[in-house]
């Protein structure tokens, strides 16, 4: 009896050495007032008041062998809740899900093995990211080996998603699979450090859509470099600079004149540097974003069966291209993005440190279009889609070209503890004659009367908690 009770005893404390378990959780809720938010408004337009809320319960366990996490999670917009009675709200069919749910198994001392459902962020997060700004945030159902050679700062991860159609008991019926719904991507990230300030990442993400008539998979490449220099968690005072370049091609699931899918050539260039001063409190830089687009005025049937415009894929979008407002999200889209014409966005951006919890950023973006977009006059009341070439007075067709806007943004934040951090931010801008022109066409076609533009502005106060109800590592 004895024994065995010692055998217990030395079982529990050898599980307790050697294994560590954390409950936390996370309450984010926001309050927004939109005006203009993705689609421009116009005047005596009514701005939307709503509010959204992130609830997560978060388990996360790690022994010498392995590590997992759980993350269940209600993400929701109040009062969105499609469960009603006449006497009160029921609930929410779609706000309750999992979040995270993975296993990573430590293969040696510099290689680990992530299996389950987990959150993507690499580099610039213009390519593959968490999508933070979302209620729910993004995750993938995946794999992803990684090896983390620290010595000689080098860092390798692969990422392997692959998607079906399917029920809970595990049975796949792809036969109504949306052609639209990412069916596998792919990536390798490989980051070397460059001394103790810089590091040069690479990346190679592969993703494919089916076209369900045919099973045919349509592939999109994406090859890119990003270089960071003294803009990590260990900055300094001083030069700061960070760039990306990013170059795709593959087949886009929109076919071409030839009936056949459009080839894709395209490419996102982006950089910023600054300078970081007053022991890291304040910040000055200047950025652009460069993003190739499709030239309307070029008639080669080669070129016209090219999509040119970038895919912005599952990056993140709420930080640039032209900020907050995000009026350029979608390059193809005439409502949410430039018509597929080309992208240009110089920016300046100053960020200042008040104190220890208090701290500002305020950025100003110029977005323009770089190659020749064929103008509309109307948009089609039954379809919502641009119609009506505009011509000059000798018939010829007119192209849009120049400024589409201008967009500033300013965001707060104040930490109460660790813990407790509330952000509050404002958009505002003002659109262009050619945005005014592309969202909404004319008001008057034959007197060639634009639409009342609004002032467009966005607003938002967010608290975010995030409590350790648990931690074994403490007691």
């Amino acid at each position: 009896m004895y024994r065995k009770t010692l055998t217990a005893f030395l079982l529990l404390f050898s599980v307790a050495s050697f294994s560590q378990f954390k409950m936390e959780g996370e309450f984010r809720t926001r309050g927004i007032i939109n005006n203009g938010y993705k689609i421009p408004a116009l005047k005596n337009s009514e701005p939307i008041f709503s509010a959204d809320q992130r609830s997560r319960l978060i388990l996360n366990y790690r022994t010498d062998k392995y590590s997992t996490r759980f993350t269940i999670q209600d993400a929701r917009v109040w009062g969105s809740d499609d469960m009603i009675s006449k006497t009160g709200t029921e609930g929410n069919s779609y706000s309750l899900g999992i979040h995270e749910a993975w296993v990573d198994f430590k293969l040696n001392n510099k290689a680990s093995l992530k299996i389950g459902r987990q959150e993507w962020n690499y580099n610039d997060m213009r390519i593959i990211s968490q999508k933070n700004w979302w209620a729910s945030g993004l995750s993938y159902d995946a794999i992803l080996l990684k090896r983390d050679d620290s010595e000689n700062g080098l860092f390798i991860d692969l990422g392997i998603s692959y998607n079906n159609n399917g029920k809970v008991t595990g049975a796949v019926d792809n036969t109504d699979w949306d052609m639209y719904k990412i069916k596998s991507m792919s990536f390798v990230n490989i980051e070397q450090n460059i001394g103790n300030k810089a590091s040069l990442a690479a990346m190679l993400n592969i993703s494919t859509k089916v076209d369900t008539s045919s099973g045919l998979q349509l592939a999109t490449g994406t090859h890119g470099l990003f270089f960071n220099y003294n803009n990590t968690r260990d900055i300094s005072d001083g030069l700061f600079v960070s760039s990306s370049v990013y170059y795709q091609h593959g087949t886009d699931i929109n076919k071409g004149t030839n009936g056949k899918y459009k080839s894709i050539q395209a490419y996102l260039i982006a950089a910023e540097a600054g300078y970081r001063a007053f022991d890291k409190k304040m910040e000055v830089s200047a950025g652009v974003e460069l993003i190739s687009g499709h030239d309307h005025e070029n008639t080669s049937a080669d070129y016209n069966n090219t999509r040119h415009s970038f895919d912005l894929l599952y990056g993140s979008r709420f930080p640039y291209y032209g900020g907050n407002m995000n009026h350029f999200v979608y390059q193809e889209s005439y409502l949410l993005g430039t018509k597929g014409g080309g992208y240009f966005n110089p920016s300046v951006k100053v960020k200042y440190k008040i104190n220890d919890k208090n701290g500002v950023v305020v950025n100003a973006g110029f977005p323009q279009l770089t190659t020749k977009v064929k103008a509309h006059t109307s948009i089609d009341a039954a379809t919502s889609k641009p119609i009506g070439a505009e011509k000059d007075y000798a018939g010829n067709q007119i192209y849009w070209s120049g400024s589409l806007g201008n967009y500033f943004d300013m965001e707060y934040t104040h930490k109460f503890s660790k813990t407790v951090v509330m952000k509050a931010g404002v958009s505002v801008a003002t659109i262009s004659d050619i945005k005014n022109q592309m969202t909404f066409g004319y008001d008057d076609v034959a007197a060639k009367k634009l639409h009342n533009a609004d002032l467009n502005y966005l607003g938002w106060v967010m608290l975010v908690v995030k409590p350790t109800f648990f931690d074994s590592s403490n007691k």
